[in-house]
């Protein structure tokens, strides 16, 4: 059985929700955040596996944004442009706040699969530092709107199974493990006791265990108008279903002055391209002596006027 911190945590939410997306592989839908903390992931990781001590700029950083940027999940053009403007500031914070002591990581993005007896536990790493005394610190992203309540943070088990992997994967015992809060720009670090290692390890071979056994009911929470299977869900069938609530970010008078600016470069760019597009199709049809021409979304013509006309195959 393979086990990553995901599954355990999806498990601890509802087991059907486990059983759903992890047995029978159901495809989760896109959404904001997913999205959102993905672009902001990859940037990060292009940015310290710069090949040189030296990192890249602020205006490189925020020019990696547009090319990672994941657009899946968004419910409009105008809430994904209040998300990448947050991400655009959030990474020009962070860059402020940790270019003084800029330095090329241990690892980065680093996968393990470690053989627990029971399971094998799995993940990703995405961050491990070296710092100048010696010692080992290991960094988990995450993109948060606010701070989790301080038991929570007690209980998660992400960071003790990082610290068991850096353990086996590198011989070496973190000195502390890190949450980075982005979007709050907060460092929550803490260090991994035996004592807190081995709860962990109790808590992932019970949850195994239970797999084992084929214990998949459900179970109602409060996170249950954000699951991708609600529809399957026999604890919601024929009841009306949660609404989930989705706000974006919120806009202050700075950021809508950037959305208008970006807006209108989007707009500027896209207008060029559509006259690029019509001469490029204007000659074609002149070059070869007709009026039409089609693709797969719709046909272009000439109209009665002269000028370049097309309809939406839809």
């Amino acid at each position: 059985m393979k086990l990553s911190y995901s599954a355990i945590s999806s498990y601890q939410t509802c087991p059907l929700q486990y059983y759903y997306r992890y047995v029978e592989k159901k495809p989760s839908l896109p959404s904001p955040s997913l999205s959102f903390g993905t672009s902001l992931h990859e940037v990060l990781n292009w940015f310290y596996s710069v090949p040189t001590p030296d990192p890249y700029s602020l205006d490189e950083m925020v020019d990696q944004l547009e090319k990672a940027w994941v657009s899946e999940g968004y419910c409009s053009p105008e809430e994904e442009t209040r998300y990448f403007l947050q991400g655009r500031s959030t990474l020009e914070i962070y860059y402020r706040n940790n270019i003084h002591d800029f330095h090329i990581p241990a690892a980065l993005e680093h996968g393990f699969g470690i053989d627990m007896g029971f399971c094998t536990l799995t993940g990703v790493i995405d961050r491990l530092d070296k710092h100048p005394d010696g010692g080992f610190e290991i960094i988990d992203y995450k993109t948060n709107r606010r701070l989790p309540p301080a038991r929570r943070l007690d209980e998660d088990l992400q960071l003790p199974i990082y610290q068991i992997a850096a353990e086996d994967i590198w011989k070496v015992s973190p000195e502390k493990v890190t949450f980075y809060y982005l979007l709050l720009n907060h460092r929550h670090s803490f260090k991994i006791t035996d004592e807190r290692k081995s709860r962990a390890i109790e808590t992932i071979k019970g949850v195994a265990g239970k797999i084992e056994s084929g214990l998949f009911d459900a179970t109602r929470n409060n996170l249950c108008p954000w699951c991708d299977y609600i529809d399957l869900c026999p604890e919601w069938k024929d009841k009306p279903k949660p609404q989930k609530s989705r706000t974006s970010p919120a806009l202050d008078i700075g950021q809508a002055v950037d959305e208008l600016v970006l807006c209108h470069k989007l707009v500027t760019r896209q207008l060029s391209r559509i006259e690029s597009l019509k001469d490029t199709i204007r000659q074609y049809l002149g070059e070869h002596d007709i009026e039409r021409i089609g693709g797969s979304e719709g046909i272009a013509y000439i109209g009665d006027g002269g000028e370049l006309s097309w309809e939406d195959l839809e």
